[in-house]
């Protein structure tokens, strides 16, 4: 098992101010500058490059433009809630769902095309993919079968690019490690292996699974949250001061009555606690209310102008921001759409905020957390069913681990055992390699990436195939022997 985290600077907006120079703004300005010369955003970049030349530009330019006229109808939605200081509510993923794999090209042309165009929460995910593949281009080029692999990327199935992002970084692992890589092209008469892969007198087919982003559970889980959100809302409001909210559910939320965290401010706001910090609780629920102190928050905004929709404004309501907190709020504010050139979406930013009303939720009841730690049996299942009966074969699955280490710590063991007792029937499986993916973004604006392998033996050993197993390694980052949930971990208990 080897883990490695990665830390990048995000992107700020700074207020113009000719009286003042801050030392935050020079800071800022210098890193603008640069922000090209750095290896890692070039190597995303050779990535788009070869992608888009593939693609071509009368069909990139057709596509960039559908996503254009998504995001702009949602700015109008954006802009006509908050006009006159109306409550603007969050939205949710933040994503052009027609054609997944255009809005993430959009996202990496736009660093180097339209810098203050940004979506951190997506972009953290895709960076890493997009540098590797960047990094180990002309290797991977030299692959056989790779324009069948990028034409069922990039023009066949446009809505499923994170399981062909995934099976591009495993084959470059593999042409690291010495191997030469061959996709193997579907027949459409029965599901085939992803790769054949062969070194010396070694070869082995190759399997890859992934999973999707969150389970059905959590989607579930959310929508059964933004209804009783929407209940208590209408009593935030009409409460004169900024609210911040901490809800605990030990039921599922499901099972839980809707106007349940309604009723808990309710109370308390009817006697006055919220003011000076209060909780409630019973045996479905904690709900502890506060007043936000908005004197840092203005101040932050007399400097920065502030990404909307996103989790550091989040971070500014709640001084002990998580970066895999769940978060809803609702604010007052006064939005702008900076650098609105024709090509320039997903770019508007708050520059003040009057009054906002935010909370973290989280449920912490057995059901929950198990529903939410889903392991990989279906994909280990399919995976083993695919692999073919006259030769070796390796499985590699990925996932992303965002519910946080307590979620995480149970989803591993359930891997750990479900592998470890798995009847593999009569099909020769080499070694099964997992690997958690884990985008993180921070207060200061900056995002972290951690990747966790975890490599097990069935019929081969897992060193002998691939010596160094992580998807993203690169020499500037760190390795470490823990997973990067038990680091997480640590580091809450530290707190």
């Amino acid at each position: 098992m080897k883990t490695r985290k990665q830390k990048q600077k995000g992107r700020k907006l700074s207020r113009a101010n000719k009286d003042r120079v801050i030392p935050e703004h020079k800071e800022f300005a210098e890193w603008f500058e640069k922000r090209l010369e750095d290896p890692f955003t070039l190597d995303a970049l050779k990535a788009k490059s070869w992608f888009l030349e593939f693609m071509g530009a009368e069909d990139w330019a057709s596509r960039k433009e559908k996503v254009l006229e998504y995001f702009n109808q949602m700015s109008k939605g954006l802009f006509q809630k908050s006009k006159d200081f109306n409550f603007s509510s969050e939205q949710g993923v933040m994503a052009f769902y027609d054609d997944w794999v255009a809005w993430y090209l959009y996202l990496v042309e736009s660093v180097e095309q339209r810098p203050m165009v940004s979506e951190p929460s997506q972009s953290s995910r895709i960076w890493n993919f997009f540098a590797t593949i960047g990094r180990h281009l002309e290797a991977l080029k030299s692959a056989k079968g790779i324009d069948a692999k990028l034409h069922d990327l990039l023009k066949k199935r446009i809505n499923q690019p994170d399981s062909i992002l995934f099976e591009l970084v495993v084959a470059t692992c593999y042409l690291r490690n010495g191997w030469s890589v061959e996709f193997i092209p579907e027949t459409g008469e029965r599901k085939t292996p992803d790769l054949r892969v062969s070194r010396g007198d070694k070869s082995y087919f190759v399997e890859c699974k992934r999973l999707a982003k969150v389970t059905k559970y959590s989607d579930e889980e959310r929508s059964e949250w933004l209804k009783r959100w929407e209940k208590a809302l209408q009593h935030l409001t009409k409460y004169p001061h900024s609210v911040f909210l901490e809800v605990t559910f030990k039921k599922e939320i499901k099972d839980t009555d809707e106007n349940i965290v309604a009723k808990a401010f309710r109370d308390m706001a009817t006697c006055g606690a919220v003011a000076h910090g209060f909780c409630v609780e019973n045996d479905d629920v904690k709900v502890c209310a506060r007043h936000i102190n908005m004197g840092p928050v203005h101040e932050h905004f007399e400097k920065w102008m502030v990404k909307y929709p996103s989790p550091q404004l989040q971070a500014l309501f709640d001084e002990n921001f998580e970066p895999e907190g769940n978060y809803t709020s609702a604010c007052e504010l006064q939005l702008v759409e900076v650098n609105p050139e024709k090509e320039s979406v997903v770019n508007i930013y708050a520059q003040s905020v009057k009054r906002a009303y935010c909370a973290k939720w989280v449920c912490v009841a057995d059901e929950s957390i198990d529903k939410k730690a889903r392991d990989v049996k279906n994909l280990l299942v399919k995976a083993v069913n695919q692999a073919p009966s006259d030769g070796a074969t390796v499985i590699h699955i990925g996932y992303e681990t965002l519910h946080g280490p307590y979620v995480e710590v149970i989803r591993d063991k359930k891997i750990v055992d479900l592998i470890s007792n798995f009847d593999f029937g009569q099909k020769d499986i080499a070694s099964i390699f997992c690997h958690a993916f884990q985008p993180r973004i921070f207060p200061d604006n900056k995002w972290e990436f951690a990747e966790t392998t975890r490599y097990f033996k069935v019929n081969s050993k897992p060193e002998d195939i691939l010596a160094e197993n992580l998807l993203m390694q690169r020499d500037e980052w760190g390795v470490s022997d823990e997973t990067h949930w038990q680091q997480d971990l640590l580091a809450k208990l530290e707190d």
